[in-house]
C-alpha cells in the first residue's frame, strides 16, 4: 500500500473533508475509489471516495456514508493508502519515491558501495529527504539525511538497487 495523502479538516455542513497531498496521483484515479484508512484508534477501515474536487492547494473529498461534519471528523489526520498498482505508470524519466527505499548508496553506479541504504523518504515541503542508514548489523545504526536534489543525488538504477550520492563526504560533517 502506498500513502497518497492525508485527510485534513472537515469542510462545510454536508460532510466533505480536505485531503492534503503532495502530488497529483490521487486526483488522476478513477472514482469511486476504495481506500484503506488506518484510524487513530488503531483500526483499519475501508472507505469509498465518491467525489474529489480541487480547492486551493488541497482536494475536497466526499466519502460514502459520511454525510455530516461529525461523521467525517473520524477520518481527520488519517493517511490515505491505496494499492501501488492503481497509481498511474511512471514514465521513463519519472519515479515514485517509494521505489527508492532499499537502494544502496554508491559513489558511481556499479561503483564503490558506501555501506548505506535508503530506509525512508521523508516528505518535506521544499523537497523529499532521503534517510540513509548503515547496512552493517553489528554496529549501532547511523543515519544520514540527504536532500533529494540533483546537487546531492545523481543517477539511480532500480535493477541494480543503487543510487549515486554526490559529495558524500560533506554529509558526514553536518
Amino acid at each position: 500500500m502506498i500513502q497518497v495523502g492525508t485527510f485534513g479538516a472537515t469542510h462545510g455542513i454536508k460532510g466533505s473533508i480536505k485531503i492534503n497531498t503532495s502530488g497529483d496521483a490521487l486526483s488522476q484515479l478513477k472514482l469511486p475509489l476504495m481506500i484503506d484508512v488506518p484510524l487513530q484508534s488503531g483500526a483499519n477501515k475501508k472507505v469509498k471516495i465518491i467525489s474529489l474536487s480541487k480547492n486551493g492547494n488541497h482536494l475536497l473529498a466526499k466519502v460514502e456514508g459520511y454525510d455530516t461534519p461529525e461523521a467525517v471528523v473520524l477520518l481527520r489526520n488519517a493517511p490515505i493508502l491505496i494499492p501501488k498498482d492503481l497509481l498511474p505508470k511512471a514514465t521513463a524519466s519519472e519515479i515514485y519515491v517509494i521505489d527508492l527505499i532499499g537502494l544502496s548508496a554508491v559513489k558511481k553506479l556499479s561503483g564503490e558501495d558506501l555501506g548505506y541504504f535508503i530506509a525512508e523518504v521523508i516528505d518535506n515541503p521544499a523537497h523529499p529527504i532521503l534517510r540513509f542508514v548503515t547496512k552493517i548489523n553489528d554496529m549501532e545504526p547511523k543515519e544520514i539525511l540527504v536532500p533529494f536534489l540533483n546537487l546531492y543525488v545523481g543517477d539511480w538504477d532500480l535493477s541494480l538497487k543503487q543510487i549515486e550520492v554526490i559529495s558524500w563526504e560533506l554529509w558526514f560533517e553536518v
